[in-house]
């Protein structure tokens, strides 16, 4: 091999290398995103989530920064560290109700997890959790656990073209391009009602041209934690802010002020 072959090739590999490394620092990340201590006692309308009846216990839905494989889902994957430091394995896990093609990332969990004055410390995942890629999420743990009276947050908003599999048809005709809003936990109206045009007026869209616009509408209300932010505007969306006091969660626990940046779909 000459001189000049062997440079040649050892530039190549540096190139190679690099191409590579590159590819691996754009993967999606997976982690968690929140932990929600969201209710002390399930209502009896939780039982039909999960194989076993899970009311009274206390549900926290855990987001995750991608998508869940459903068939890796189950109680045994997860531990939850309580106040008293003991590690407790739920009773149930599932991805329900938030199980739409554009959704899949939130596993309620349900147990006994804690109290107001207790709460739980941590989460982990124990066991083979996979992401829809098959990227294992075993050894995630997440510590900063949102308490019951807090209400819920943002997490996570990203942008969708109106056609993309699971928006299409969600918004109205005039709408350009739909955000979802990811929260803590699942979101309604005061007192488990419809969300309704305080909860609209309330949301806000920072734009790229630096407008910030009022939705048109807001769809997919459901009473699971992702809401469809409809916007008549092409200006791709760069931020959500949602004002506090509108969106509460089953517990009938206000929104604070919350802002999220949004990713693309």
């Amino acid at each position: 091999m000459t001189l000049f072959t062997q440079l040649l090739s050892t530039v190549c590999l540096v190139l190679a290398c690099g191409y590579e490394s590159e590819l691996v620092l754009k993967q999606p990340q997976s982690k968690i995103l929140s932990a929600y201590h969201g209710l002390d006692a399930l209502p009896a309308g939780a039982n039909v989530l999960c194989p076993i009846a899970v009311e009274g216990e206390d549900g926290m839905p855990v987001v995750f920064s991608v998508q869940i494989d459903s068939n890796s889902v189950m109680a045994e994957a997860f531990q939850v560290e309580t106040a008293s430091g003991e590690m407790v394995t739920p009773i149930c896990a599932t991805l329900a109700p938030a199980l739409e093609l554009q959704e899949q990332r939130t596993v309620l969990l349900a147990g006994a997890f804690g109290t107001r004055n207790a709460p739980p410390l941590a989460v982990e995942v124990v066991g083979a959790l996979e992401d829809l890629n098959g990227q294992s999420l075993q050894g995630e743990r997440f510590t900063n656990i949102t308490p019951l009276e807090a209400g819920p947050s943002l997490v996570l908003a990203e942008r969708f073209e109106v056609d993309a599999p699971g928006i299409v048809g969600e918004c109205p005709a005039a709408t350009l391009q739909v955000v979802q809003i990811t929260w803590e936990g699942g979101v309604s109206g005061p007192m488990g009602s419809r969300l309704g045009e305080p909860q609209r007026l309330g949301v806000s869209v920072l734009l790229q041209d630096g407008q910030t616009v009022t939705p048109i509408a807001l769809a997919d209300d459901d009473p699971d934690n992702h809401v469809l932010v409809c916007l008549d505007m092409a200006t791709a969306a760069v931020s959500v802010t949602a004002a506090p006091g509108l969106f509460h969660d089953p517990g009938d626990d206000p929104n604070p002020e919350t802002s999220i940046d949004v990713d693309e779909g």
